[in-house]
């Protein structure tokens, strides 16, 4: 039993490790714009292009890689991803080109991916369901300290090639990890009856037709396009608006990550234990995240400060109870976990990619308040929508004596 409880810590190690390094390499980039910029003579569009490239995999395969775990497997389908993960973080520190850089992206993002589609499934198959708000939030927790560290140290290391090469080598031992000692048996200690694995036309029509599945998609959806414009554009607004330095503009973003990290952990498990407070609570701290969202760029520092942390620990407390909705779901459950999470996914890495470069960066004309100004109104929309969902999903009920 020791043994088994030591493997299944092991393995939600190496799913965190994996969630921190996928995003770590990511948002290197935005923690020193101006050498990227310069290093690959990009223009803001192209530079956004790159930002949101690792979530092109999830809009074009969470369904899929959604339906594939739902029918073989938790084990097999993570380490084909990591391994796909592993060879674009490599193919990074070779890149001397847009292009080449694109595709490298691109190939890193299909390890979060994975994780992010199918992550309630994977803990629920982990831990009993009364720690899953828990896990969950830990596990969410990994991609915004990720953030954190990759804007409080990437200025500070010599070199692009040595940034890249640190998140390569890393994701390496992870993989290896992970083909050693996540097997398939792990994840069936918690499985429940009628979990078996489910047929690809049932798993569809059951998340085609829920509201609730499509709710949470567009809140994410939103939430997540107004996320990237702050994490693509944060440290260059504060540098031209403010005239910080890139490094010193960066310890708004850790601020940030911090409270990120915060409301990653908690906010799941207050939703659980006080469910009827839920919708209110969710609106009201959406309200708060758009309008923080401008605070960042036109408050003096302490207000940025401030606006930075409420933005980080609210949105990403959001972003954690909507990736754990789906397990809680009566017409989802287990069963479908994996499936409802792609699609949801998929919506969300919709919005990360189109809302930011398409929508955003055009409307907003070359300023970046106007940026902030619309990211601001995106994540209002978001909260909006996430309270309709609160209302009306049938989980955050108040509980019976």
């Amino acid at each position: 039993m020791k043994n088994k409880k030591n493997l299944v810590f092991l393995v939600a190690a190496l799913i965190f490790c994996a969630q921190f390094i996928g995003n770590y390499g990511n948002y290197q980039l935005a923690a020193i714009p101006g050498k990227i910029f310069q290093a690959f003579q990009l223009t803001d569009t192209q530079f956004s292009s790159l930002m949101t490239a690792p979530m092109l995999p999830s809009i074009f395969l969470s369904i899929i890689i959604g339906l594939l775990v739902d029918r073989f497997g938790i084990s097999k389908m993570v380490g084909i991803c990591l391994a796909v993960a592993t060879g674009g973080l490599v193919l990074r520190a070779f890149a001397t080109d847009y292009t080449t850089m694109l595709i490298a992206m691109i190939l890193s993002g299909a390890g979060c991916m994975i994780l992010n589609s199918n992550l309630a499934k994977i803990v629920s198959s982990l831990y009993p369901m009364d720690k899953v708000s828990k896990v969950v939030g830990i596990m969410m927790a990994a991609s915004t300290a990720s953030m954190a560290v990759a804007y409080a140290t990437t200025a500070a290391i010599p070199g692009l090639s040595v940034a890249f090469w640190i998140p390569a080598v890393i994701s390496i031992v992870v993989l290896v990890l992970w083909l050693v000692f996540a097997r398939e048996s792990v994840f069936s200690e918690n499985k429940m009856a009628g979990e078996d694995a489910s047929q690809v036309k049932e798993s569809l029509l059951v998340c085609v037709k829920s509201k609730n599945i499509w709710l949470a998609g567009l809140t994410l959806m939103l939430i997540l396009g107004g996320s990237m414009i702050i994490s693509s554009f944060h440290v260059s607004a504060v540098v031209e608006l403010k005239g910080y330095s890139e490094s010193y503009a960066g310890t708004f973003n850790t601020v940030l990550m911090i409270g990120a990290i915060l409301g990653s952990m908690f906010l799941p498990v207050y939703v659980t234990k006080n469910p009827e407070k839920t919708p209110v609570m969710m609106l009201v701290m959406g309200i708060i995240t758009a309008v923080s969202a401008v605070g960042m760029v036109t408050l003096p520092a302490i207000g940025i400060y401030i606006c930075g942390f409420l933005n980080g620990a609210f949105r990403s407390g959001i972003i954690a109870v909507m990736m754990m909705l789906p397990v809680m779901l009566k017409e989802i459950g287990p069963k479908y976990a994996g499936t409802a999470g792609g699609f949801m996914v998929t919506l969300e890495l919709i919005g990360s990619v189109v809302i930011p470069t398409y929508v955003i960066v055009p409307l907003g004309g070359g300023s970046y308040l106007n940026y902030f100004m619309l990211a601001g109104a995106a994540m209002l929309l978001a909260s909006i929508i996430c309270f309709i969902l609160m209302k009306s999903c049938g989980v955050f009920v108040k509980k019976e004596a």
